[in-house]
């Protein structure tokens, strides 16, 4: 199956052995963004606009790694040209833009997949089975702290995106309302308000190394995933920690292929399109609506 990539030349080279590895090809390639120091891939048609791109003939899909600002745009001129999507969040502004998107698949009876990789690693798995199988009881809090060892980006949502997301499906209830501070800052902490209970990002730019951290308490106790490490304590079991080789920061390649391999299969017909837009309008909301209360000396925000 051929697609076509619109994006800087280093996320391209940083995502074509995925490709390679779900069994698809990138035929095309428009430069967009940062231009980036990366040797492109051999055999890539260079194109001048998202136009000439999604015009090429034999394309079944878009991979696209551009700002949310103009990532939308991009995603619904593929939809219209018959493409399936598969692209790099933040992919939105709004959920205005959101919903436009989604329409827009269902009309064109193609895909819009999101690629988050992190959801791959075995400490994650392990903590959604734990949260699956209700080891917790019922979530009354949940924590996600990331340490980011660069600085900060130049779009907020770049950084808040996965930490959000994550804390989205630890919750696994909608969020009502939404308080941030400094978001676009060097230490953008977020209080997301859910019907019974509570959550908390918080992303710190220029730390000494890189650390995720997720913590999940409920009536029945507490999960923990730090790095690579899964910590149980619930009620009527002892105490347990179970430690993984990489921790969901790792952004190992299989990660990446077995995401695309699971976009390809919604290309197909093989499994239900949309499903990896489970938390992706939510992500969306809080986001937008913590610009917003930043703006407002950190009020809380209805969603």
């Amino acid at each position: 199956m051929k697609g076509a990539f619109i994006g800087g030349r280093d996320a391209l080279s940083r995502l074509a052995g995925g490709f390679t590895s779900a069994g698809l090809e990138l035929t095309a390639f428009c430069p967009d963004g940062a231009a980036g120091t990366a040797p492109l891939p051999r055999g890539l048609r260079l194109l001048g606009s998202a136009e000439e791109l999604f015009s090429e003939p034999g394309l079944a899909f878009a991979a696209v790694s551009l700002p949310a600002g103009r990532a939308a745009a991009v995603i619904e001129l593929a939809l219209k040209r018959g493409l399936h999507a598969v692209c790099e969040p933040p992919f939105c502004a709004s959920t205005t833009g959101f919903e436009a998107l989604r329409a827009a698949g269902a009309e064109a009876g193609r895909s819009v997949f999101p690629l988050q990789p992190w959801e791959r690693s075995p400490v994650l798995r392990a903590l959604e089975k734990a949260l699956d199988r209700g080891l917790a009881g019922d979530i009354n809090y949940a924590c996600v702290q990331e340490l980011v060892v660069g600085p900060p980006p130049a779009e907020p949502a770049a950084a808040l995106w996965r930490p959000l997301s994550l804390l989205l499906s630890c919750a696994r209830r909608p969020p009502v309302a939404v308080a941030a501070r400094n978001p676009a800052g060097p230490a953008a902490a977020l209080h997301a308000h859910f019907n019974g209970a509570d959550g908390f990002a918080h992303v710190a730019f220029n730390a000494a190394e890189a650390r995720l951290k997720i913590s999940v308490s409920g009536t029945n106790g507490r999960l923990e995933a730090d790095g690579g490490l899964l910590r149980l304590d619930v009620r009527g079991a002892p105490r347990e920690d179970v430690e993984f080789a990489d921790g969901p920061g790792a952004a190992r390649p299989e990660w990446l292929a077995a995401e695309l391999s699971d976009f390809r299969k919604e290309m197909e017909g093989a499994s239900p399109r949309g499903s990896g837009l489970r938390n992706a309008r939510y992500c969306v909301k809080l986001i937008r609506n913590a610009l917003y209360s930043a703006s407002v000396k950190s009020a809380a925000v209805p969603l």
